[in-house]
């Protein structure tokens, strides 16, 4: 009774689990946040190759100091992240902190795609890892072989061999008469 109600439990709490994050991602993806994963060293020690960077649309001004990422060409590593080092009307020039010098670019607000918001050591390389078809492949793979051990560990009660309990009511012994239950006389 307390398994089934632990399990319960657990299964309920994980699909909520699963249900909020989903939405919440639907509903940020709706607003305009992108999650960006880094693969260069230019923003070392602020960003290192393989963390996330999740920004927020790009606002209307930028700042010196603000990390932005933004578009310099077309491709699928059209975006880079760096930091604001100055601002002259509508040119903006950059520069990762790794880097000794100004990136050679100047941008314009077009070009800006957000502003960053989180910055999230070493989860892009599970954003990376999970974009390939194995990495997908795998994390299927794991999910049924935690549901296969959790039967295992904790198996329903009917393929267990018992017998469900009664809805209501104590269970009742009934005796049958035989050899063992059946009391002799004696003739004489």
């Amino acid at each position: 009774m307390i398994v089934r109600i632990v399990r319960r439990v657990t299964f309920g709490s994980l699909v909520l689990l699963v249900v909020a994050a989903a939405a919440l991602a639907g509903i940020g993806w709706h607003q305009g946040y992108r999650l960006y994963v880094v693969h260069t060293g230019s923003m070392v020690p602020a960003l290192r190759p393989g963390d996330a960077v999740l920004d927020r649309p790009a606002p209307r001004a930028v700042h010196p100091g603000e990390v932005v990422t933004f578009s310099i060409h077309s491709g699928p590593d059209s975006v880079v992240t760096h930091r604001v080092v100055s601002v002259d009307g509508s040119v903006v020039k950059t520069k990762g902190d790794a880097n000794r010098t100004v990136d050679p670019w100047t941008l314009s607000m077009a070009q800006i795609v957000g502003t960053a918001v989180v910055l999230m050591p070493r989860v892009g390389y599970v954003i990376v890892y999970l974009k390939q078809p194995l990495g997908l492949a795998s994390l299927v793979t794991v999910a049924v072989g935690l549901t296969l051990l959790w039967q295992l560990f904790f198996p329903p009660p009917s393929s267990r061999g018992e017998a469900p309990a009664p809805a209501s009511g104590p269970r009742r012994r009934h005796r049958r008469a035989g050899k063992a239950g059946a009391s002799s006389v004696a003739a004489g």
